[in-house]
């Protein structure tokens, strides 16, 4: 008989496999035959009582990956995004008991499935819905105020490295993926999005109402993308391009959407 962590991984691997390919493998290999009937047993065929799991596996796995990517969902169709979904489980298939990560590799697979498709902006589009998702699930610390930066001198100011709040993610995409993901909300119309219209840079975080999008500048969420590097505000305007004079609505709207969760000195490590 085999081991319980031997049936385990087997089960899994059965799962995942069409009814048509485990039939001939329970058919055609005596092992396979016998490691089949160990699991189910019974007067049915195995690979008929298998393909009840598989069944039901396929859909908790489409279900889980339809709830992250709505909006996707919602472009494509179902017929078509229940394909891609298939050919994502086949190269991704979920390895944790928590259905949230089933999609985290979903961006990756549409660019390289979409490539040179005229469709490659829907992975910039999963991108942005799998950053809402995991801000969604992310901690949350409480915010400070701007007072943390009273007193302070220009060259302490300059050195000083502020905390962000973990749900905030840095999204920055050549096609306008906020206005897309903002038509086909819940109650909206769906209506076409003129991808000529450009690029689109947004702030994605989790606040106490939910989910908070915000369309910035490209200097202004690489300023935001150092600062979560740890590099200190000095540093972090340099290295962003940056206008000083955009630097102090920059550092306002940080602070006034709560997501700064402390400041302190930077250190030789920074």
């Amino acid at each position: 008989m085999a081991s319980l962590r031997d049936l385990q991984a087997g089960f899994a691997a059965a799962l995942r496999v069409e009814a048509h390919a485990a039939a001939a493998a329970a058919g055609n290999d005596a092992a396979a035959r016998s490691f089949v009937a160990e699991i189910v047993g019974g007067t049915f065929e195995p690979h008929d009582r298998l393909q009840v799991y598989r069944n039901n596996s396929r859909a908790m796995f489409d279900g889980a990956l339809e709830r992250t990517y709505p909006v996707l969902l919602r472009r494509v169709g179902a017929d078509y995004f229940r394909q891609l979904a298939h050919g994502y489980r086949a190269r991704h298939p979920s390895r944790s008991g928590d259905l949230h990560w089933v999609g985290r590799h979903f961006p990756e697979f549409l660019a390289e499935h979409l490539e040179d498709s005229g469709y490659e902006w829907l992975a910039q589009l999963a991108t942005l819905e799998w950053a809402c998702e995991c801000a969604l699930v992310a901690a949350g610390e409480p915010a400070v105020g701007v007072e943390v930066l009273a007193g302070l001198g220009p060259d302490a100011l300059a050195s000083t490295c502020l905390g962000l709040q973990p749900s905030l993610r840095c999204i920055s995409a050549t096609v306008p993926v906020l206005d897309v993901w903002q038509a086909n909300q819940p109650g909206g119309d769906g209506r076409p999005v003129d991808l000529a219209r450009g690029g689109q840079c947004v702030l994605v975080s989790c606040g106490d109402a939910g989910l908070e999008l915000r369309e910035v500048g490209a200097e202004t969420l690489e300023f935001v993308r150092q600062l979560q590097a740890g590099a200190p505000l000095a540093a972090a305007l340099g290295h962003s391009g940056l206008r000083e004079h955009a630097f102090a609505g920059a550092l306002a709207l940080l602070f006034e959407a709560g997501l700064v969760t402390g400041a302190r000195p930077s250190t030789p490590g920074d």
